[in-house]
């Protein structure tokens, strides 16, 4: 089985859905081929400015006050749910096609799901700048890999945005199962059942 995981490192909704994967992959012992794809949810979110995610919602996507309150407490409600504790408050907004690079980086070194996952841990958890180059290179050193070269994996992370609109991916966390299934968010609370059926 092979598992295309389209996600965005500064979607909440990702981390969680990654956990549940491997809390589901756990579960029937299935051990899939994982390949990290990447998606931008908002590709021109300006790189030169920095703002928290709520300074992001009000001044990006005009999300205020209680509205933005409401929506940091349910996805943190439910990423508690499956052990993260996340720190919304202090999250970092960023333009993530560096951190996408990052990853195809993790992925060539045979480290792609340590470090998509690191990289979700460090906006949702550890308020960091995952759209500074210096705090990239950071994270690769924490995950025992080399410095990240200026515009490497450039193709690579372009290539997987024209793929997920060929597979006609609109959202993430998304999940494409063998190129046959596509799961979305929704599905991915519970795959252990789906797993088991195509589980090889």
């Amino acid at each position: 089985m092979r598992i295309e995981v389209f996600s965005d490192m500064v979607c909440p909704w990702c981390y969680i859905g990654k956990r549940r994967l491997s809390i589901a992959l756990d579960q029937v012992g299935a051990k899939p081929e994982l390949v990290w794809r990447a998606f931008q949810l908002d590709p021109s979110y300006p790189s030169n400015v920095t703002w928290t995610l709520s300074e992001a919602h009000a001044n990006r996507y005009g999300i205020h006050g209680e509205e933005d309150k409401r929506r940091q407490k349910l996805v943190t409600d439910l990423a508690a749910q499956v052990g993260i504790g996340y720190r919304l408050d202090r999250a970092i907004m960023a333009n993530t096609v560096d951190a996408h690079r990052l990853v195809k980086h993790g992925h060539a070194h045979g480290k792609g799901t340590e470090t998509a996952e690191a990289l979700m841990r460090a906006f949702a958890v550890e308020g960091r700048d995952i759209g500074d180059l210096d705090t990239l290179n950071e994270i690769a050193g924490e995950q025992g890999l080399p410095p990240l070269e200026p515009g490497a994996y450039t193709d690579e992370v372009n290539a997987d945005l024209a793929l997920a609109a060929r597979y006609g991916v609109v959202g993430v966390p998304t999940l494409i199962v063998d190129e046959k299934y596509m799961l979305v968010s929704p599905e991915i609370q519970d795959l252990s059942r789906f797993l088991q059926q195509h589980a090889g």
